[in-house]
């Protein structure tokens, strides 16, 4: 049997192999929680192939670097944003999915608390989306988006993905308007105040000497049948009233809000259990 390589000593890669190479991208879908909404990263591409229109911030691998490397890269130059970490979502190899040549993505994705993000590189600007608003994308990533929508739905009842996205100390009411945004679904907020105590992934927050109108929590005056009940959803989506944290606030008035943080220790018990959190 005849070799399917020649070998060059010296050179950086120096067996040389006769099977077709294809390129190698990272793509990046980084949530955040504004305004009661949750949003994705999206960036507008500068040049060809759909030069103007929208996209996840990514690009082709460098030799010299791993993919979660290349997808750090990527997002810090197109974006200027800079995550702890990166979860890996997939791979994604249609083989039509690029016009350019025979490519394949390694899709990653990230939850970050609200940042301020600046187009870069070949990115003519990026800017945070609401998931139900989202234009036309580019390739194929609205596939890819809904892919980690899928996933994001997922890890939400086996981690503590919300916690990622408000801040340290929150009140019960943060926590379900950010479940439902999410989930696509409304509560019943006696019935998951309930849950989501009887878990013991919450604990109190050491108290503040006075509570001061900043600390109210407010209901907002939506309709009931704006959002389908949690029980009655047949797929995690829906099309809901988006509420800014100004016109939330002119909802029902509360009782001065109780804060809240996670408890780690009784959260990595409940994970270590492989428990799933239902409300």
């Amino acid at each position: 049997m005849g070799k399917n390589y020649t070998y060059n000593p010296g050179d950086p890669f120096p067996y040389q192999y006769k099977y077709e190479h294809m390129g190698v991208t990272t793509d990046c879908i980084i949530f955040t929680y504004e305004d009661w909404q949750l949003k994705v990263l999206l960036v507008r591409r500068g040049g060809e192939p759909y030069k103007g229109e929208w996209a996840f911030p990514g690009g082709f691998l460098k030799m010299n670097e791993t993919a979660e490397q290349g997808a750090l890269r990527e997002l810090r130059e197109e974006t200027a944003l800079v995550p702890s970490a990166l979860v890996q979502l997939g791979v994604f190899s249609d083989v039509d999915r690029d016009p350019r040549e025979r490519v394949i993505t390694i899709a990653w994705y990230a939850l970050v608390k609200p940042s301020g993000v600046v187009g870069g590189d070949d990115a003519e600007e990026a800017a945070w989306f609401p998931v139900d608003k989202l234009p036309h994308l580019a390739f194929d990533h609205r596939k890819i988006f809904d892919a980690a929508m899928e996933r994001l739905r997922r890890d939400i009842h086996f981690q503590p993905v919300g916690f990622d996205l408000l801040d340290d100390e929150f009140t019960i009411p943060d926590l379900q308007r950010l479940y439902e945004a999410i989930l696509g679904v409304k509560f019943d907020r006696r019935n998951f105040q309930r849950k989501i105590m009887s878990s013991g992934i919450l604990e109190s927050a050491p108290e503040t000497e006075e509570a001061s109108d900043s600390d109210m929590y407010y209901e907002p005056d939506f309709a009931q049948d704006s959002l389908p009940s949690a029980s009655s959803v047949p797929e995690l989506s829906c099309e809901k009233k988006s509420l800014n944290s100004d016109e939330y606030r002119k909802g029902r008035k509360g009782r001065h809000g109780i804060l809240f943080r996670l408890n780690r220790r009784k959260y990595d018990e409940l994970k270590e259990d492989g428990l799933k959190q239902e409300f």
